[in-house]
């Protein structure tokens, strides 16, 4: 499920965008091993700018490459953040805003009136009380009384009722105008604006600093709510019809009035946020595009406050129709990229190359970034990859990149990957020197890694002077493409992770066994450890903590038939691999630990497509025998007789219990041949356990 809802629109000065934000969501998380990203995902995203990565991603990167934010303090996701299977290739918004700004967050999710013109009730009340402290002109019995007003101040946020009492006995001047305060904040909590507004009004003269500043702070506050009291029902819905538009005119002129007067104050980043709040409240799609674009060069990449504009831009204007208005080189850029998605039946085309044409001046003084958006658009749109080298001079030996720089490199490299260059891999190879920003590296080994598989030089991903160190690109190239050689020496390179090592005896044990090598098997067993977890079960070994290798040791061998251990079933293959017992025990092996549908077994659906990584085909010799076909094996040997047999034609028509699919691995039999199947149990052999427990031939 993808967010592709698009608007319906042209070229209005700028760009048309889709409505849907293109950003995050509670979707799949599956991404294809690959560079090609067209299609969103929410855990999809790489350092690559592309269509398919979040527009949340996509502009922090390029606001951090604008300003040449440093890498220091990187760090890969923890456990509170990590998605399992992603490696370090892959990322969701959350993994990357995570990682770049781990320092705690804003306690303002905590704040139980987040959202609400009450946010401001405790930290209000706090700024009032060390004012009231500071002005040594209000006396001591009038600070305790005004102290005790303005803890009863706002209760209505809480209670639903207003609970303030004025407080008396004030007669200094001074007092009297924190009095007044109080006041104009209780009008303004209660939501009687007028009283709020006439009360801070009247204080922005006030010789107290902290009076005089935050009067005229809540001035524009004040008038912000009375403009938007009726545009929101209580279940958050907003009518742009219902702004009070003179209101709004009010706030915006007071926010302007405010930030003239003080432009470093206590409020100003408050007073910026909030003008854009107007902006948008106001319909001024134009202005808030500007103001943004703005805020992003001018907020520090080093600080999660960019991380939080980018999050706002997302959500405001650039994924809503608002988002026709934008004209920023950056915002601009992110656009297109999402108008570059994958198009679906029935649904509006991708961006075409005479809109981006048409943007040309939006981006002056951003040749760099114009010139990678043709390139995008020449590569995942026009699918012309002799122009993206064109428009991508080679640049692969600096010692570091900016996400921007980056992007432009790998692009290059992905189109000479499409036009079959033969010089790919040096490009790559001399890539990964100034790939060291965020998630770079990752990109450029998987790049590679994919070369190597594609061009039949496997080995060289797991050499000794190997520079793909990506636990996960190894791991998918083990599982899925490697022989038995490779297989065994990865399994006993101590150099390597732990899980690593145990998924490439694991895959190697399976596949000897599914290959009918049973006298490497029983060698190779050997090296199981002790430790070998059994644990777990079989459903993605690229995910699991432990990969239970042990099970090849210590599992379920039988559950009526009378089995051995795997062990013992193995070594009475290698004797004679046409054992009839012995095929019926690993069948029975393959049944009661998970292996019908894993691995070898698994549908061709479940193994990586040809254009991702491990989509080449195994090197392991020879075809795969599943326990479905044993079973039509012995079926078929007239040899054979006895409770073999009946067990054979037992779990034969049992492969298609219940719902008539074949969950043995083998060819498909006609309904007809199961009911011969269980004629010929019923009747062959009627004292057998089997034939008196089997009903139903399905």
């Amino acid at each position: 499920m993808r967010r592709m809802a698009w608007l319906a629109g042209t070229l209005l000065g700028a760009i048309a965008l889709p409505q849907a934000a293109g950003a995050s969501g509670d979707f799949g998380c599956d991404p294809a091993w690959r560079l090609f990203n067209r299609e969103f995902n929410r855990c999809s995203n790489t350092a690559l700018l592309s269509p398919g990565n979040d527009t949340r991603v996509n502009l922090l990167f390029l606001a951090r490459d604008r300003q040449a934010a440093p890498a220091t303090g990187f760090a890969y996701p923890g456990e509170s953040l990590a998605e399992p299977g992603l490696g370090h290739n892959f990322f969701s918004w959350r993994m990357l805003r995570g990682s770049l700004y781990p320092q705690p967050e804003a306690a303002d999710d905590d704040n139980p009136h987040y959202g609400s013109r009450c946010i401001s009730l405790a930290s209000g009340t706090s700024a009032f009380n060390a004012a009231l402290a500071a002005n040594r002109s209000v006396p001591a019995a009038e600070r305790t009384a005004l102290t005790a007003a303005r803890a009863r101040t706002g209760l209505y946020c809480t209670e639903e009722a207003s609970g303030y009492v004025a407080p008396t006995g004030i007669a200094s001047a001074p007092g009297r105008e924190f009095a007044g305060y109080l006041d104009a904040a209780e009008g303004f909590y209660i939501e009687d604006f007028a009283r709020a507004r006439d009360g801070f009004t009247r204080l922005r003269g006030s010789k107290d600093p902290w009076l005089a500043e935050t009067a005229a702070y809540m001035v524009a506050r004040t008038e912000l709510n009375a403009a938007q009291v009726g545009a929101f029902d209580e279940y958050g819905s907003y009518d742009a019809g219902k702004v009070d538009k003179a209101a709004l005119g009010r706030a915006r002129g007071a926010f302007d009035d405010y930030l003239k007067r003080y432009a470093q104050g206590r409020y100003a980043a408050s007073a910026q946020g909030l003008i854009r709040r107007t902006l948008w409240l106001g319909g001024d799609a134009v202005g808030l595009a500007r103001e943004y674009e703005r805020m992003l060069a001018a907020t520090s990449a080093a600080t999660p406050a960019v991380a939080d504009l980018v999050q706002e831009v997302d959500n405001k204007l650039l994924t809503t129709e608002g988002g026709r208005a934008i004209d920023g080189p950056l915002m601009l850029a992110t656009a297109d990229l999402m108008m570059m998605r994958e198009s679906y039946e029935g649904g509006p085309q991708p961006i075409a190359l005479a809109q981006i044409v048409a943007q040309e001046k939006s981006f002056a003084g951003r040749a760099d970034l114009y010139g990678y958006v043709l390139a995008a658009h020449a590569f995942y749109v026009e699918k012309n990859p002799a122009k993206v080298l064109q428009l991508l001079p080679d640049d692969a030996r600096k010692p570091a990149y900016g996400p921007l720089a980056f992007s432009r490199q790998v692009l290059r490299g992905m189109a000479l990957a499409a036009k079959g260059d033969r010089n790919e891999a040096g490009f790559w190879r001399e890539l990964l020197g100034g790939a060291k920003g965020p998630y770079q590296r990752p990109v450029v080994e998987l790049a590679l890694a994919m070369n190597l598989e594609r061009t039949g030089r496997l080995a060289e991903v797991f050499g000794p002077a190997s520079p793909i160190g990506e636990t996960v690109l190894r791991e998918i190239l083990l599982q899925n493409v490697a022989g038995a050689d490779l297989l065994r020496s990865q399994a006993r390179d101590a150099r390597r992770p732990v899980h690593e090592r145990d998924l490439a005896l694991f895959t190697l044990l399976h596949k000897e066994l599914a290959y009918g090598d049973y006298a490497a098997f029983v060698s190779d067993s050997a090296m199981l450890g002790a430790s070998a977890s059994s644990e777990g079960g079989l459903w993605d070994l690229l995910v699991q903590d432990r990969v239970p290798a042990g099970l090849f040791r210590k599992a379920t061998w039988s559950d009526g038939y009378a089995c051995p251990a795997l062990s013992a079933t193995a070594a009475s293959l290698v004797q004679n691999p046409r054992d009839v017992k012995a095929r019926l025990c690993l069948g029975d092996f393959y049944r009661l630990n998970g292996f019908d549908d894993f691995g070898v077994f698994a549908d061709d659906a479940m193994r990586p497509k040809r254009d991702e990584l491990g989509g080449t085909p195994s090197l392991f010799v020879g075809k795969p025998t599943p326990r479905g076909d044993f079973y039509a094996q012995i079926i078929a040997d007239s040899k054979v007789g006895g409770e073999d047999k009946a067990y054979a034609l037992f779990r034969a028509i049992n492969c298609y219990a219940p719902s008539g699919g074949n969950a043995c691995g083998n060819a498909d039999v006609p309904e007809s041949q199961r009911r011969a199947w269980f004629q010929r149990l019923k009747k062959d052999y009627p004292a057998s356990p089997w034939a008196q427990k089997l009903r139903y031939y399905w």
